[in-house]
């Protein structure tokens, strides 16, 4: 199956969107060199706002460094640049559970067994009890890689786990296949701004010039609305980070 996003392509539409076909341009300026301002601008302000989720297994034993514990990066495949923490991932999380709090949870029917005032009185004092211990877990994440595990009375917890898996936030991959094809219009309207201040801000120079052939025109004008179009698009990507349309964003949805 062939994939859905490709670098080829992407530079192929910039070049049609600005209208750089009939340019002869410098070696320096030419679309084999976009890649490089699309990998190291767009996709680096992208990644910010909209991160790639990756599951990884923190090993207590192995990996503890005093309170802390350190991201082995040779773990995870690929050459991959960290950006920082989500959560822990709690769906996973019940396997630790009791080593972490050994208070008992029930469970109630509410079909087939009969409830009166009296047990509904019970159940509330049972969850206000349990309420006193459950001190809760805090992931705090210190740049460039290390996690700690806090609670609301400063426990340990790093001492009574042996592993907990964590969601890490890193950049997306320079072939841009990690990127959701859903996420790939915006992302485009960026390449194309980053592209265009490329081009701009060498081209300026030359625009104006005299030649043999008389005064260069190079119509930097269309190149000149990219320029400042990229402001908006990276207003557009920091509203719509905090949203459901970001798997990245811890998100409590309250009806």
């Amino acid at each position: 199956m062939a994939l859905t996003n490709n670098m080829t392509r992407l530079v192929n539409k910039i070049d049609r969107r600005l209208g750089c076909y009939e340019l002869n341009l410098p070696k320096y300026l030419q679309k084999d060199e976009w890649a490089k301002v699309i990998i190291e601008d767009s996709l680096t302000t992208f990644s910010r706002y909209f991160p790639m989720k990756i599951r990884y297994t923190v090993d207590v034993k192995k990996d503890r460094r005093g309170d802390y514990c350190l991201i082995d990066e040779d773990k995870i495949p690929g050459n991959i640049e960290i950006l920082g923490l989500r959560d822990i991932a709690w769906e996973e999380f019940t396997e630790n559970a009791m080593a972490v709090n050994a208070q008992p949870f029930g469970s109630f029917d509410f079909f087939n067994v009969g409830f009166d005032m009296g047990d509904l009185a019970m159940v509330q004092m049972q969850a206000n009890h349990v309420s006193l211990f459950n001190y809760g877990i805090y992931p705090e994440w210190e740049p460039p890689n290390k996690i700690r595990l806090k609670g609301a009375t400063n426990i340990e917890y790093l001492t009574c786990l042996p592993n907990f898996k964590i969601d890490l936030l890193i950049k997306h991959a320079d072939n841009l296949n990690t990127i959701p094809p859903t996420k790939m219009e915006i992302f485009e309207q960026l390449a194309i701004c980053d592209v265009a201040i490329f081009l701009y801000n060498h081209l300026k120079y030359f625009d104006g010039m005299e030649s043999a052939f008389g005064n260069i025109d190079i119509k930097l004008g269309d190149l000149e609305k990219y320029v400042d179009k990229r402001e908006d698009v990276v207003a557009d990507l920091k509203d719509a980070s905090v949203s459901a349309a970001n798997d990245a964003q811890p998100l409590m949805y309250t009806v």
